[in-house]
C-alpha cells in the first residue's frame, strides 16, 4: 500500500497543484491552514501562525478569504471533494485486486487497512466531522458517489461471490456493507470520545467479531 494513499497531507498537496484557480501563495496558505487546523484545532489557530506556518504576510491570508471561516470552507472543500474520493478510489483498487476465498480474508482486507487509515489521519477527519459544511448537498453527494461507486465496483462483488459459494451469510448486501463500516466507524468515534484504544487489539476484535457475524455456519 502506497503511502500517499494513506496520507491526506500528502493528497492534499497533489490536489492543490491540479488547482489552477489559486495562486502558489494561496495554495501555501491552504496547506498551512489544514495542518494548523488538524494539528491544533480550528477556534485555537490564528492568522499569524498560518501567516508564518505558509511564509507570507498576515495580510496575504484574507485576501482572497474574507476571514477565518471562509478559509476553512476553502480548505475542506478540495479535502472533501477531491482528497477523501481519490483515498476512497486509491484503497477500492488496492485492496480488491484479487478476489477472496473466504470470509476471513475478506474481512482483513478492509478493518486493518481502515482502522490505520483513520489511525494515520485522525486529525484531518476529525476536522472534517466538526466542521463539514452539512448544508452542501454537492459536497455530500460527491462523498456519496465516491462511496458507492467503489462498494459497487469492490466490495458487493466479493460478497456476491462468496454468498453463492455458501461461505457467507445470505444477507442484502447493503446490510453487509453497514455491518463493515459501522464497526469501522466505531473505531472513530472511540477515538473523538477519547476513550482508550490499542490498535492490535481493535484490529483483532473487529475482525474477529465481523467474520464470526457474516460467516455462514
Amino acid at each position: 500500500m502506497a503511502n500517499g494513499e494513506n496520507d491526506f497531507q500528502e493528497l492534499y498537496k497533489e490536489t492543490l497543484k491540479k488547482m489552477d484557480d489559486l495562486t502558489d501563495k494561496q495554495k501555501q496558505i491552504l496547506q498551512a491552514a489544514l495542518e494548523l487546523f488538524s494539528s491544533q484545532g480550528f477556534s485555537e489557530t490564528s492568522s499569524a501562525q498560518i501567516a508564518e506556518r505558509a511564509g507570507v504576510a498576515v495580510g496575504s491570508v484574507y485576501q482572497r478569504f474574507q476571514n477565518k471561516q471562509a478559509l476553512l470552507v476553502a480548505v475542506l472543500t478540495p479535502l472533501l471533494t477531491q482528497a477523501l474520493p481519490q483515498a476512497v478510489d486509491e484503497f477500492g483498487t488496492t485492496a480488491f485486486q484479487h478476489s477472496f476465498d473466504d470470509v476471513e480474508s475478506f474481512v482483513d482486507a478492509i478493518v486493518p487497512d481502515r482502522l490505520r487509515f483513520i489511525d494515520k489521519n485522525y486529525a484531518a477527519l476529525k476536522l472534517m466531522a466538526d466542521q463539514i459544511i452539512v448544508d452542501d448537498q454537492g459536497v455530500i453527494n460527491q462523498l456519496k458517489a465516491a462511496f458507492t461507486n467503489q462498494m459497487s465496483t469492490n466490495v458487493v462483488p466479493n460478497i456476491k461471490r462468496l454468498q453463492k459459494a455458501g461461505k457467507m451469510v445470505d444477507l442484502p448486501e447493503d446490510y453487509i456493507i453497514q455491518f463493515l463500516f459501522t464497526a469501522i466507524l466505531g473505531y472513530f468515534g472511540k477515538r473523538l470520545l477519547n476513550m482508550p484504544v490499542n490498535m492490535t487489539d481493535e484490529i483483532k476484535h473487529i475482525t474477529a467479531f465481523l467474520t464470526n457475524g457474516l460467516m455462514k455456519h
